[in-house]
This record gives structure tokens, C-alpha cells and sequence, in this order.
């Protein structure tokens, strides 16, 4: 492949005319992330996911709500609340877009959401699926094996027999709160099973989008805990609030 080289005309010197660049800013990006914010953020994630799993809020109608989340949203709630108190940026890839903090504003696809990190959060969950945290290099990294595993890190359930049937992705995430030798405490979002056909089929026909955080057919679910438990080379047990079984 031969490499060409094109020179694109520069605005004269003599045009004082700025150019305005407009942005959508959910919040500012005031340093880059360091070493230390990294052990800051691990350090952080049991607090905050306690915390916002204990919140509560009134909704338009004036009723108490408390948080919900399907997976994949959950992890990007926990990145945005922790990155926005800390200036820091943040840059998420689905199969639809690339997604920044601080955007070349466009009125399509930002006049919906708020500047903040929940207006953040919501156009980012529209699209990213537990899948798009497989994206290596893009949005995440790769840990070699179970006891490598830090706070803030996302177990992806990909090889169990859901997982092999879409050929190893991941369908199913949890974020990381403690690890301890043999075990792993985990916080995680859920889906309703809306998430299934037919009900699939019969809310598009309604034109219904359960990955939507601002409609109320959104399919996540309260935040919930569990432990891994190691057992052997090749088996841990998980357990949760309501189930167990042998992974």
C-alpha cells in the first residue's frame, strides 16, 4: 500500500474570525488518570456501590424510588459517579458509537440527556451491552486469572452454556467489591424478564426499548450482592441473595 501525501489549505492569518466549537459537556475533564487515581477508584468501589444501592429518590409522581440497573448500566454508574467527582474522563466504545464525557455537541444525539453524569449514563446504557466490556484494548483490559482480580474489575459470564452458545461472549457482568484468598464478593445489576421473546418482540411492536433507562418499560432491577467461593482448579460456587449453583 503506497502512502499519498494531501496538503489541505490553513485559514489566512489575516482571518481573525474565532471558531466556536461547541460542546456537550456532562462534566469537565480537569486531569488524566494516574496510578494513584486507579488505587483511589479500586479503593473507592465498595463504598460507592453500597451507596448507590441504598439511594432513594422521587420520581416525577412525587413516589420514593430506589436505583435500578441491568448489568452493563450498573458498572458505567459506578465509573461515571467515581470519574465526574474526580474530573477525570471517560471514553466507552459499543457497536453504535464512541462515547466521551466532553462531546462535540449535536443536538440529536444530546438534547435528550441532562450535563451531568446520570444524562452521561443514560446515553451510554442506550446502546453498551455486557458484551461491548469484551472490547480488549478498547474499553477494557484483559486479567489473566481469578486472583488477579482488584475492586472495580468486571467478571463477565461468558463461558457457561448461555455463554457458548454465542460463542464465548459475555451476557451477564459484575463489578468486583472485595477479594479475599478463594474468595470474591461481587455487586451486580439484573434484568427483568422482559429481556426474553416474545416480550422482546411485543415491545418493539409498542416501540418500547427495555435497554432505556429514561422509559418505564427499562428492564434493570435492584442491586444485588454475592460471593464466589473458590473450590477447586476449575470450580468456584456463586451465591446470591435469592440463588446458588456450581459455575
Amino acid at each position: 500500500m503506497t502512502a499519498v501525501s494531501v496538503k489541505a489549505p490553513l485559514t489566512p492569518k489575516a482571518d481573525k474570525t474565532p471558531h466556536i466549537v461547541k460542546l456537550k459537556v456532562f462534566w469537565k475533564t480537569t486531569k488524566q488518570w494516574t496510578a494513584a487515581d486507579i488505587a483511589d477508584f479500586q479503593k473507592s468501589v465498595p463504598a460507592l456501590a453500597e451507596k448507590i444501592k441504598a439511594e432513594k429518590y422521587w420520581n416525577k409522581d412525587g413516589d420514593i424510588k430506589t436505583s435500578k440497573f441491568t448489568c452493563e448500566d450498573f458498572a458505567i454508574r459506578i465509573l461515571a459517579q467515581y470519574a465526574s467527582s474526580k474530573g477525570l474522563p471517560v471514553k466507552l466504545k459499543t457497536g453504535v458509537r464512541v462515547y466521551r464525557n466532553m462531546e462535540l455537541y449535536d443536538a440529536a444525539e444530546h438534547d435528550k440527556y441532562s450535563s451531568t453524569m446520570y444524562g452521561f449514563g443514560d446515553m451510554v446504557m442506550l446502546t453498551y451491552g455486557a458484551r461491548d466490556t469484551q472490547r480488549i484494548g478498547e474499553s477494557t483490559v484483559a486479567v489473566a486469572k481469578p486472583e488477579d482480580l482488584l475492586p472495580g474489575d468486571i467478571l463477565g459470564l461468558a463461558h457457561d452454556i448461555k455463554g457458548q452458545v454465542t460463542g464465548g461472549r459475555a451476557h451477564h457482568i459484575q463489578i468486583v467489591a472485595t477479594t479475599y484468598p478463594g474468595k470474591i464478593d461481587i455487586y451486580q445489576g439484573n434484568s427483568e424478564d422482559t429481556i426474553h421473546w416474545p416480550v422482546t418482540w411485543i415491545n418493539r411492536l409498542l416501540r418500547r426499548n427495555v435497554a432505556d433507562p429514561q422509559q418505564q418499560a427499562y428492564a434493570g432491577t435492584l442491586i444485588e450482592t454475592g460471593r464466589y467461593i473458590h473450590k477447586s482448579k476449575q470450580q468456584w460456587d456463586y451465591v446470591n441473595n435469592a440463588v446458588s449453583w456450581v459455575s
